[in-house]
């Protein structure tokens, strides 16, 4: 379930397309800016014919507009919006998949795990530490997907995982060198999978590890030690997905 974060909680949307998909997702922002040199383009103007008449919009000079973008070469609109944020599933059906990241620094690995969990169609991800999903760069690299996908914003990793395990999940840990090979069947069975995946430097602490009910890991036959965590996660899923 959705619920709207605290007003001061906030993130910044980039481009006319990100808008209007938040909107459509019935995320409201408060303010819009926009270059001024680009009021008049259509897709800036189809944006702003959706807004209701209490956003506050704001047209800055073209230099003032990159000054406060946060992109090298920034869209020719921002939004700024309450985070929407998600509460854990109470009760998961047999087909169901949760992300689970904990420490995972690169906001761009981040919202590419997000984008992962749309196409594989998982109930929710669940964000313990690390990068903030709402970041520009993971927004971006989200593809979307964070303003559709419900995020869970979670302080501590045991709690989180012993509140999925409640709600029937199967807790299964990725690890880049132990555990049953992913296409094993061990991401088949008969109960819903909470899939956790650690930082990209080490990987899962072992209290985690001590969580999980298994271990996966995807066998390699070259010489690199991992593969890059949204990488390792995409291929976890869809083998999830694939065995469902």
């Amino acid at each position: 379930m959705r619920r709207r974060a605290p007003g001061d909680a906030t993130a910044i949307l980039e481009g006319p397309r990100t808008l209007s998909e938040a909107l459509a997702a019935g995320i409201e922002p408060s303010v819009v800016v926009t270059a001024e040199s680009t009021t008049s383009s259509p897709s800036v103007r189809d944006v702003l014919d959706q807004l209701n008449p209490g956003v506050e919009v704001m047209a800055l000079t073209d230099r003032a507009f990159q000054s406060v973008a946060p992109a090298v070469s920034p869209q020719p609109m921002l939004a700024l919006v309450d985070k929407p944020q998600a509460e854990l599933p109470g009760s998961m059906a047999r087909d169901d998949l949760v992300l689970v990241l904990v420490g995972v620094a690169d906001p761009g690995n981040t919202g590419t795990i997000i984008r992962t969990a749309e196409a594989c169609a998982a109930c929710c991800v669940v964000v313990v530490g690390g990068a903030d999903p709402w970041a520009p760069k993971a927004v971006r690299a989200s593809a979307g997907s964070v303003l559709r996908v419900p995020v869970v914003l979670a302080a501590d990793a045991g709690v989180a995982l012993q509140a999925l395990r409640a709600a029937g999940a199967s807790v299964v840990a990725a690890d880049a060198s132990e555990g049953e090979a992913h296409d094993s069947g061990v991401l088949a069975g008969q109960s819903p999978v909470a899939l956790v995946l650690g930082s990209e430097s080490h990987g899962l602490d072992h209290p985690i590890y001590a969580l999980a009910d298994s271990r996966v890991r995807i066998p390699m036959a070259g010489r690199a030690e991992s593969l890059n965590v949204a990488m390792a996660a995409t291929l976890l899923a869809f083998e999830y997905r694939r065995r469902r």
